[in-house]
């Protein structure tokens, strides 16, 4: 297994992401509807998975540095919620945008910082075994 610790668990995530927004924009002229699926699925996934693990178990250890990276998660669901129901594809190419300008912001300027990152792991994992779609979304089949 590739995914040791909290951190590389949200950099896969983060490339993860990179292809399914990837693939939802080539998909959006061709097929709207399937197009529009995927990045909602994908930012469903965002929300209710990668942004809260970020809030509850990593940015915590960082402190202040990550206050605006959590600022940031809720721009990113609002902003793509309404991007999506009004199912504006200039909106949603921003979105996008605005989401792996976030990550790569993170991966730069967050994640190489000295944190105990171990500290949350076991619950991380724990909850990572609940979170239903989580294999389907990320193709990690074995969890950690």
């Amino acid at each position: 297994m590739f995914v040791h610790n909290p951190i590389d668990l949200l950099k896969f995530e983060h490339a993860i992401l990179r292809v399914r927004y990837s693939l939802g924009l080539q998909v959006l002229n061709s097929d709207p509807d399937l197009g529009f699926s995927l990045i909602e699925e994908t930012h469903r996934f965002v929300i209710d998975w990668h942004a809260y693990v970020e809030d509850k178990y990593v940015f915590p250890l960082i402190g202040e540095k990550a206050k605006p990276f959590s600022n940031d998660h809720l721009l990113i669901k609002n902003y793509g919620k309404g991007a999506i129901e009004q199912r504006r594809k200039d909106w949603i190419e921003r979105y996008v945008k605005i989401v792996l300008d976030h990550n790569s912001n993170e991966e730069r300027e967050l994640f190489s910082i000295e944190a105990n990152f171990m500290k949350n792991w076991e619950l991380i994992i724990s909850e990572m075994k609940k979170f239903n779609d989580y294999s389907k979304i990320t193709g990690l089949k074995e969890l950690p």
